[in-house]
């Protein structure tokens, strides 16, 4: 693996949503163990506020993949405009859209999401999401 923070932080910005999208899909029955490795990227004392402004802690994101496995079946994640906004030594602040697509519905968030960045491995910190207006069919 490369081993520019900023590369490594983008990477498991779609690492992470990888697993995401097998967690809610199931789709080859793998939604459950992708928890662990999942739930290994945040540190102990991660932290995100939600697209519904609560915050919540690592504990509880668990509980939510928990009791998602399987329960959004043709979801599709796409991640776009990835940039980095911020990098202090090995903790990159990055900036990207995500935008779930499922029954002809699509729903899009810009997240802020910290990470630091080790030799072989990258630790999320913090996670901010903000839900963008839906937009109307033509």
């Amino acid at each position: 693996m490369n081993n520019n923070p900023v590369e490594q932080a983008r990477h498991s910005v779609h690492h992470v949503h990888e697993l995401i999208h097998r967690v809610f899909t199931d789709a080859d029955g793998t939604g459950e163990a992708a928890i662990a490795p999942l739930m290994d990227v945040f540190t102990e004392d991660f932290s995100m506020v939600t697209t519904s402004a609560a915050v919540v802690g690592r504990a509880q994101v668990e509980q939510l993949f928990k009791g998602a496995v399987g329960a959004r079946p043709g979801l599709e994640i796409v991640i776009s405009d990835l940039h980095t906004v911020w990098r202090e030594g090995a903790t990159v602040a990055l900036r990207y859209k995500e935008t779930h697509r499922q029954n002809q519905r699509e729903t899009s968030r810009i997240s802020v999401a910290i990470l630091r960045v080790h030799h072989h491995s990258t630790q999320w910190l913090y996670l901010h999401e903000t839900p963008l207006p839906q937009e109307t069919p033509a």
